[in-house]
């Protein structure tokens, strides 16, 4: 039989037998260490494994929504905002489609983030799908999936400890929304 190369899926891990490397994503350990995903390379032939990658799962962001918005049929949580750089905030919403595929329009030059000091910030970036956006943006939603948007603010206070206000803006499903999440920690 020719050698030929298949890819099995296993839940939603990855198995390609022509190289024996196995993806597995969000991985417990003992149910306290997780990994955003884990690479193995087996050898079925000798039936031994390597570990090629082990990411470990980012802990800043609270893993529950802190609070919820949503307009369009579409819903966005709020996950909380994490110091991500050198005076550099990073807040996290999940946007998920809730009854079809919808149309998501991202504004960070509109979303605002005021610490306690009385300090106003415009998003300077923005981060979905691995890509990194300076400017406005729009995806497509699959119904259920949720995906993760990174609204980034630089130049944040240094004596600054607390967000008094976020307020992230999304054109959700046609509909303009605006969140307005008070008191976060970072």
């Amino acid at each position: 039989m020719p050698n030929v190369s298949r890819k099995i899926s296993l839940a939603t891990s990855n198995f390609t037998s022509s190289n024996g490397i196995l993806v597995i994503p969000d991985v417990s350990v003992d149910g306290t260490t997780n990994y955003e995903s884990v690479t193995l390379q087996l050898n079925l032939g000798t039936g031994t494994l390597s570990i090629l990658d082990a990411t470990p799962k980012d802990t800043s962001f609270s893993p529950t929504a802190l609070e919820t918005m949503s307009g369009g049929g579409v819903k966005a949580d709020f996950h909380g905002c994490a110091r991500s750089g050198h005076n550099q905030l990073t807040c996290l919403m999940k946007v998920v489609s809730l009854n079809n595929d919808a149309s998501i329009d991202v504004f960070p030059r509109l979303s605002k983030l005021f610490d306690n000091l009385s300090k106003e910030y415009i998003a300077s970036s923005a981060t979905a799908f691995d890509q990194i956006f300076s400017g406005d943006f729009s995806f497509r939603a699959i119904q259920g999936i949720p995906i993760e948007v990174k609204l980034i603010y630089n130049s944040i206070d240094p004596s600054a400890s607390l967000v008094s206000t976020f307020q992230p803006y999304f054109f959700l499903n046609g509909s303009f929304t605006k969140g307005n999440f008070r008191n976060i920690d970072f």
